[in-house]
């Protein structure tokens, strides 16, 4: 089977620009991307540069963008890209520093995330003989967590990264969960004030994106959620989020649905005057085009009054 790779280049001990280079082999039919990626390197061209190291779909070292795709290269059917022409293209994840060619900076895009969470367990005092014994089912849930082998793939997927590159990402994340709910660990609340800042968990816009690239099946995005729901239990800390959620709330109490431009003042705080002046730029757009909505004008919706209740019993079960 011949097949023409079209491969991301870029050299920056030369003059840095990206390119792209053409090759065309010939594979065996059930060769994988990275079958075709050492045939190339070995053959035709020694500078190509390219990571791999399991050859098994596990460690995620081999991943790229094939055909605009995420994949693990050495998991990859040339068959499988090739039903529509024999040209596959080869690309570096996006958003990424590149080092050379395929190769991508694996810190930025994720280990100095991972490092940032403490990545380790802080235990608490053990008993007299120095063992902290706690049931199987403690750790049923978490077991599932340890099994992620930080593949990127779920970052590669996240729909924030593209848009903000410091957003810690849902690899880091999950890996905080896997301290946050270790009933052994000690800094559960000296965590979150590393998560609860810009970036951490707020920022996550819960599209299930990476839950869905998860070879794995640990649900980044639901351990996300749970990070969240156990900053509400044991109280925000990040005063924006506690301001957006309190006026997020109030809001729909009284009128039954969002308003949103009271949410955007009391998000940012009715005293915080340099806040609140980034707001007019695109309140003025805005209003431009007639979507500018006025805070505290809000009429309520049918039902309000139904919804009000739900929030009443709501507050009543807390008590």
């Amino acid at each position: 089977m011949q097949v023409t790779f079209k491969v991301y280049r870029k050299d920056p001990e030369k003059d840095g620009k990206p390119g792209r280079s053409n090759y065309t082999v010939e594979v065996p039919e059930g060769a994988t991307v990275l079958d075709g990626l050492f045939k190339i390197r070995d053959e035709m061209d020694g500078t190509l540069a390219f990571r791999a190291s399991c050859l098994r779909g596990y460690c995620g070292e081999c991943m790229i963008r094939v055909n605009n795709s995420a994949r693990f290269t050495c998991i990859a059917k040339v068959s499988a890209f090739t039903q529509k022409g024999p040209e596959i293209s080869l690309d570096p994840l996006r958003n990424i520093p590149v080092l050379k060619d395929l190769v991508f900076d694996w810190d930025a895009f994720m280990w100095n995330k991972i490092k940032a969470v403490k990545p380790w367990l802080e235990a608490k005092e053990t008993a007299s003989d120095g063992e902290n014994i706690i049931p199987d089912a403690a750790l049923q849930d978490l077991r599932k967590v340890m099994s992620c082998y930080h593949c990127g793939m779920c970052d590669e997927g996240c729909t924030v990264l593209p848009v903000d590159f410091n957003f810690l990402g849902p690899a880091a994340l999950t890996k905080a969960y896997r301290f946050v709910f270790d009933p052994r660990d000690k800094e559960t609340r000296e965590r979150f004030q590393t998560l609860e800042q810009p970036k951490g968990i707020w920022d996550c816009v819960h599209c299930f994106e990476a839950d869905e690239h998860c070879p794995r099946g640990i649900e980044p995005t639901k351990r996300i959620i749970a990070l969240r729901d156990f900053a509400f239990k044991s109280g925000i800390t990040n005063e924006k989020v506690a301001r957006h959620h309190k006026s997020f709330a109030a809001s729909v109490k009284e009128s039954g649905w969002l308003d949103e431009g009271r949410l955007a003042v009391e998000s940012e705080g009715l005293t915080n005057i340099p806040g609140l002046m980034k707001l007019l730029p695109t309140a003025a757009k805005a209003l431009v085009r007639g979507k500018a909505p006025i805070p505290y004008l809000h009429s309520k919706r049918p039902g309000a009054d139904r919804i009000k209740r739900i929030f009443e019993k709501g507050e009543q079960e807390k008590k």
